[in-house]
């Protein structure tokens, strides 16, 4: 085992780390709470209506990113995490700026611009944010602290897509791309007091795809794959199927959202201490992703709003026991491979681009030939894969 740099950083570092992490993460969070189902929407308004379009520019940013990201990590040796984390809140600030100024007639000069930030922003991000939050929790405490960052994100997602669906209607998309400006410049301040880590990305650009075929890492990549295409089910398909079943009801489908997600705070936070303390991760995993699993198939046959909020309820609950498990899961994964971190959080990020990348060519054909509910199977599917991430601890690791 290698030892990890936790080791090196005093109690103080480690909780200035993760306090850095948090407070980054909930001013960012305002914006996904306002923009996260609306986002999804908007580019399915201004592609008109074409499904396969919004696809497409979901799986041309994996497909860029999933080849950068080695490299990513290679330059990232040389500039630091800290310096990535504040960089890339405003590479998240320059993509809401293109939405801003995002319209039909010049969407072909705009859209591809804000996939360019869309990838600099990842590269920036996900690698330190990952790797530094694997660094920065506690053994013991880290089911705790996931629960307490899901929850805090998940918070304001209650008020958030009711909110933006009334900014909608009464003004327009363009002042949620404002407040998502904002949110992530001042997002900046808090990652700029993260410490700094000793990590370094070690791999050669050729070593990394060969790792991510490799038997001993089957695990953690079949279960990241898995991860990436629910996401892109949940984030971008579902919002637009409840538009399109409300008939275009911006502030029905906001406070159709933000009723599901607030019954659900509470226990993510709750659930993540219990996992702590009860040692039951893994089961709650496997049992989890089977109840989730079970939520998307019930979706296929949803026809009314009042359908929406029972199903939307139960699958949020469902998504609290994976989602918390899964997290926590990884980030102690993450943790266990010592030096090794940095290198582990690839894997995981192009494994999700790859999930991402299937999942949204999956959708845009089937759509095609058949309505839109019937790509929830794919998010079926891949909720039952997320059990391969309990498998990986039993393999050895990198």
């Amino acid at each position: 085992m290698q030892e990890n740099s936790d080791c090196l950083l005093t109690n103080r570092e480690l909780r200035s780390g993760f306090l850095g992490l948090y407070w980054g993460r909930l001013l960012t969070a305002v914006s996904v709470g306002l923009l996260g189902v609306f986002l999804p929407i908007f580019l399915y308004n201004i592609f008109d209506g074409n499904i396969s379009l919004v696809m497409l520019y979901y799986a041309a940013s994996c497909f860029v990113y999933l080849f950068l990201v080695p490299l990513g990590a290679q330059f990232l040796n040389r500039f630091g995490f800290r310096k990535a984390l504040i960089l890339a809140s405003f590479a998240a600030a320059a993509i809401n700026f293109a939405y801003y100024f995002t319209t039909k007639e010049n969407l072909i000069i705009l859209i591809p611009l804000s996939l360019l930030f869309l990838v600099i922003y990842r590269i920036l991000f996900w690698v330190p944010y990952n790797v530094d939050f694997a660094i920065f929790t506690n053994n013991g405490k880290r089911g705790g602290q996931v629960g307490l960052m899901l929850s805090t994100i998940t918070l304001f997602g209650v008020a958030g897509p009711m909110i933006a669906g009334y900014v909608i209607e009464t003004w327009s998309m363009q002042v949620l791309f404002f407040v998502a400006v904002a949110a992530y410049a001042l997002g900046a301040v808090p990652f700029a007091f993260v410490p700094r880590t000793n990590e370094r990305f070690s791999w050669s650009y050729r070593r990394v795809w060969q790792e991510l075929f490799s038997k001993r890492n089957r695990g953690v990549v079949l279960a990241s794959i898995a991860n990436g295409a629910e996401d892109i089910i949940g984030v971008v398909v579902w919002p637009i199927f409840i538009f399109l079943l409300l008939q275009g009801d911006y502030f029905r489908v906001g406070a159709l959202s933000s009723f599901i997600v607030g019954v659900t705070v509470l226990m993510q936070y709750l659930f993540g201490n219990y996992l702590d303390k009860m040692g039951t991760k893994d089961r709650a995993l496997k049992a989890g992703s089977v109840l989730y699993a079970i939520g998307w198939i019930v979706k296929i046959f949803v026809a009314t709003a009042f359908q929406v909020f029972i199903a939307g309820l139960y699958h949020k609950v469902t998504k609290v026991l994976t989602d918390t498990s899964y997290d926590t899961i990884f980030f102690e994964l993450a943790a266990d491979q010592g030096h090794y971190v940095d290198e582990f959080t690839v894997l995981g990020e192009m494994a999700v681009q790859v999930g991402k990348m299937a999942a949204a060519g999956g959708v845009a054909l089937i759509a095609l030939f058949v309505s839109l509910k019937w790509t929830f199977i794919i998010g079926a599917l891949a909720s039952l894969a997320f059990t391969t991430l309990s498998n990986a601890r039993e393999q050895r690791i990198i």
